[in-house]
Order: structure tokens, then sequence, then C-alpha cells
């Protein structure tokens, strides 16, 4: 039983009502208390139709406690449906709450998929134990001690004239079933939905962090698990009147069955209200049987799921208290003495003794072989990782005593692959954002990113559907959509991590020019691969094997460091020291 415990301890903490899961429990043992009667009831009326006279208070008695039977199984099911819906609900508010807070350190070593799995489907699964098979577990042993004592009084004759039973039962759940799978579609189609949002979310949480999305993301989410709370309970209204019905047509065949068993009598091979009792009490033991194969299965898948949601509630959340007031006019950006690794054991770190200063309101370019540590760079001043020595200061003030919504609040983000959200250009283009933008203001946007001409001639302009992760984009449109979001964000610190990478010479000037626009008057920290795009820039940082080894503008760099001197060579063979065409 030990390895219950974990489970227990989360559905402990989750379920939202401990009186009316112990109310619905109770109901579901009276009702099984009922059902055990019934069969000595059914007995009784059997030996009486041997007389004259109809045994009308019997019979009373029976269709009474079948009918108490029926309605308090019915609640029973209800009630606990409901706490199991409430289940799921609260763990998926704590999983969501605790996943969107999490580092990206966490997600680098876990898959989006998987993660929204463990929300929707594993406190789905949890759900179905606690409500139905665990319910049905003691339920079920309670009626099987009350029967197992005339188990072995069986005929084999009677049980076929019982699957009768089962047609009958057939008759009833069809047409019922038929707006159950309707429901259950809804419900498919809803966890769908929210599953991909979740995806979204996750594989792009770089997006979401540096616009501080977190809450947009939390009230999405949310309104997706409310949702699909208000299907389940449909879908458990429609459960709560089909179960009491099969259970009404159970017996009602198996009442009219009794006229077979008194042939039986009257051939004088069995006494009638015995046999009637032992056919009742078989059901009663073969149906918890056949459940209870099904809940040890269950409770195994329940235990794994348990185990991986109660890992993901113990990760360590980042870190979000500190200062909210941050002034950056006119302070420097100063990197001092950074190192960093991406996991403790690695003996090689990424970043070394990393040291420069970001002037405020100037453009620093970071320039150098690929995996010299120029986006891991990008990745600590947006505090997506913290530094394994050293610091980075805003002016005289530590990035790490700073609240990271106040802190990111001033970044704005571009990064290489220009990440969008499934929706339209609007939501793309207002992600994040703390206000309302109004046409104007997104005009204003686009035009000065070069991307009012493309929009202009979608089908539906703003309101255009892009696809997950902007598919129906190119990769120079999702740039320029890039850009304006951040226009519109209107940050003092810009970060551009290869911007202009994979965009063909068109498209790239293009994209430049928007790029300078945006840099204007702002704090810029760039990558690039093609230095062109970074030849003006009013300071360029050489790096190299995780080292600075070089740190002036295009020109004293020439002069002074054969790396980057060597980089311009292999780049602009046509190209003089000074940039002009020979």
């Amino acid at each position: 039983m030990e390895h219950l415990k974990p489970l227990a301890r989360l559905l402990r903490a989750a379920i939202p009502s401990k009186k009316i899961f112990v109310f619905g429990l109770v109901l579901m043992l009276i009702e099984a208390g009922a059902s055990l009667v019934i069969p000595l009831l059914t007995r009784d009326f059997v030996d009486g139709m041997q007389t004259a006279a109809l045994p009308k208070f019997t019979l009373a008695l029976l269709l009474g406690f079948m009918i108490v039977d029926a309605v308090i199984g019915g609640l029973a099911y209800y009630y606990l449906g409901s706490t199991g819906h409430g289940i799921v609900a609260s763990l998926r508010h704590k999983l969501l709450g605790k996943l969107i807070r999490l580092p990206v350190r966490f997600y680098d070593n876990n898959q989006s998929g998987e993660l929204a799995s463990r929300v929707v489907s594993d406190t789905q699964t949890l759900h179905e134990v606690c409500t139905y098979h665990l319910t049905s577990m003691v339920v079920g042993l309670f009626t099987v001690i009350g029967s197992v004592a005339i188990l072995w009084v069986l005929d084999w004759r009677m049980t076929l004239v019982l699957f009768s039973g089962v047609i009958l039962s057939t008759l009833v759940i069809v047409p019922i079933a038929a707006k159950m799978q309707a429901i259950a579609e809804e419900v498919q189609s809803e966890t769908a939905q929210f599953s991909s949002q979740l995806t979204g979310v996750f594989s792009e949480i770089r997006l979401v962090k540096s616009y501080t999305a977190e809450s947009r993301e939390l009230e999405v989410g949310r309104n997706s698990i409310d949702r699909l709370r208000q299907l389940g309970n449909r879908e458990n209204a429609i459960q709560a009147i089909l179960s009491p019905l099969v259970s009404l047509a159970m017996m009602g065949a198996m009442v009219a069955i009794l006229g077979y068993g008194g042939a039986r009598v009257s051939a004088g091979t069995l006494e009638v209200g015995t046999l009637v009792a032992f056919i009742l009490y078989l059901f009663h033991i073969t149906i918890p049987v056949a459940q209870f194969s099904m809940f040890f299965t269950e409770i195994q898948r329940a235990i794994g799921s348990g185990k991986h949601l109660l890992r993901l509630m113990k990760q360590n959340e980042e870190v979000v208290d500190g200062a909210d007031a941050v002034s950056v006019t006119d302070r420097s950006i100063d990197v001092e003495d950074l190192g960093f690794a991406y996991a403790e054991e690695d003996e090689d770190p990424v970043l070394k003794d990393v040291s420069f200063s970001i002037r405020p309101n100037r453009v620093t370019a970071l320039v150098g072989p690929s995996g010299s540590g120029k986006s891991t760079l990008l990745a600590l001043l947006s505090r997506f990782y913290e530094p394994s020595s050293g610091e980075i200061r805003l002016g005289d003030v530590s990035i790490d005593t700073l609240s990271l919504p106040a802190w990111r609040s001033k970044l704005g983000y571009v990064a290489q692959d220009a990440p969008m959200i499934a929706g339209t250009i609007r939501e793309n283009l207002c992600y994040g954002l703390d206000r309302e933008a109004d046409d104007v203001e997104m005009r204003r946007a686009l035009e000065a990113a070069h991307a009012h001409d493309f929009v202009d001639n979608l089908p539906n302009g703003l309101e255009t559907e892009i696809g997950e992760r902007g598919v129906k984009l190119s990769g120079g449109q999702r740039q320029r959509l890039a850009i304006a979001r951040a226009l519109l964000k209107n940050p003092p610190i810009l970060i551009l991590d290869e911007a202009t990478s994979h965009l063909d010479s068109r498209t790239e000037h293009q994209v430049q020019e928007a790029m300078h626009r945006l840099m204007q008057d702002r704090t810029t920290v760039v990558v690039a691969h093609r230095l062109a795009t970074v030849l003006d820039a009013d300071q360029i940082v050489v790096l190299e094997g995780g080292r600075t080894t070089g740190i002036g503008t295009h020109d004293k760099l020439m002069d002074t460091n054969a790396l980057y001197r060597g980089l311009v060579e292999h780049q602009f063979k046509p190209l003089t020291r000074n940039g002009q065409a020979a």
C-alpha cells in the first residue's frame, strides 16, 4: 500500500469538497445495501405467488426498494461524478499555474507535447479512477461479501435466460448513448484545442516570458478548463439518467424470467424463491468481479500518472519577486565576469568570464563563430537562465534583484525564427501588450516594419489567420511582423537574435530598414551572422570559445582583432576595410 500514498496525497490536495465525495460514497453504499434486499423480497414475492392471493404488500415493498435503489444510485453517480470533474479542474489549474511559471531550463529538458499530455490525459485518468473505479471497488466488495454465501448454488439454464436482461439493457442504452456520443465528441474537440494551446505555449515559452504574457496564457487556459468542466457535467448528467435506467431494465428482466423459474419449481426440481434469489445474487457477484480486474488495471495507470504529476508539482518555479520600479534611462547594462553552463556537470562552460558594457541608446553587436555563446548571452540578458558566475547589472543594480515581469517588460525580443502564435495577425501584433492598441497604432507599426503592404494584400487584413507558428507566412513576413510587434511594445531595450539569418537579399534589405527604425533611440543588443548588418554598430563585441576577445568599432577591430578581420574578409572579399565597394 506504500505506493498508493503519493496518489492519495495528490487526490486529497485536489478534491474540491470532501463532504460531497463522502456523501456520494455513502449513497453508493446505501444503494448497494438496498440492492441486496431486493433478491430476498423477490424470493418472498415468488413464494407468495404460490397462494391464491397476490402478495400486494410484498410487491409494493419490492417495487419501492427497486425505485429507491435506482434513485439513490443515480444521485450517488451524479455527486461522485461532479467530485471527479472538480478534481480534474483543480489539478489542471494547479498544473497550468505551475508549468507556466517554470524556467526555460525545465523546457529544455522536457518535451512540450508530453507536458500537455500530463495536464490533459493524466488528470483525466485520475478522475476516472477516483470517481468510478475506486468507488466501484468499495461498493463491489461490499456487495460480493453480502452475496458470496449463496454463490455455490448456481443453475446454468437460468443463467442463459438472464441474458435477456442484456438485450433489454441494450434497447435502453442505444438512444441515450447517441446523445452521449455527441457530447463525447465535443469533449474530445475541446480537449484537442486545449492540448494544442498548451503545446503552443510550452514550445514558445521564450515568447510568452519575454512579452510577460503569462497572465494572458493563464486566462486562455482557464477558460478552456472551465469549458471542459461544463461539458463533463453535461456528460455526467446523462450518465446519471442512463445508469438507473439500465439498472431498472436489468431488474425488470430478472423479474420477468421468474415465470421460467416457476416452471422449474412446478416440476419439483428447485424451490422457486430460493432459485430466484440465487439468480439475482449471481448478478451481484459477477458484475463487481468483472469490475475488479478493470480496477486493478486502472489503479496502476493512476499511480503512474500521479507520480508524473507530483514530479511536475515539485519543480522549482522562476523567482519573480524583486524590485518593480525599473528605470533604464541613461543606464548602461554591464556584464561582469559572466560564466554559464547549461548543466552543472559540464566541464567546458558556454561562457567564461565575459565582461563588457552595453551603452544606453546605442547599438551593441555580438559577433563570433557558431557556438561562441552569442545566443546564450542574449538568453541571460532576458533572464531565461541564471548565470553560473558573475552578474549582469543595470547601472548599479543587479538585474537578478529586479522582478521578472518588471525587467522583461523593458525588453523587446525579436528572435531569429520570429515565433508566432496560432491566431490572427492582430492577435500576434498585440501579444503580451498591457494596453489596448487601436488600428491606427498598429498601422504605424506595420508601416515602420515594412509589413503593411503584404498585410493589406491578405484576404482579411489584420484578421487573417496565420496558422500554427505562423506557417501561412513566409520567413520575411514573420520577421517583419515580429519587428512590428516589438514596435508596438515600444521597449527601451531591444534584443535581436539573428533576425535576418534565413532571408534572401531583397527581403533582408526590407527587414534591415525596419530594424534600423526599431533601433533608433533604444539600447540595442544584436546578434548576426551576416556582418554587413552590424558594421555600423556603435560597439562590436567579439566572442570566441565563450570568451570576449575583442571590443570596439568595426574599424578598430579590423586593426586589432584577427578573428574579426578574418570573419569580415571571408564574407566581404570585394569590400575594403571601411566597408565601401572596391
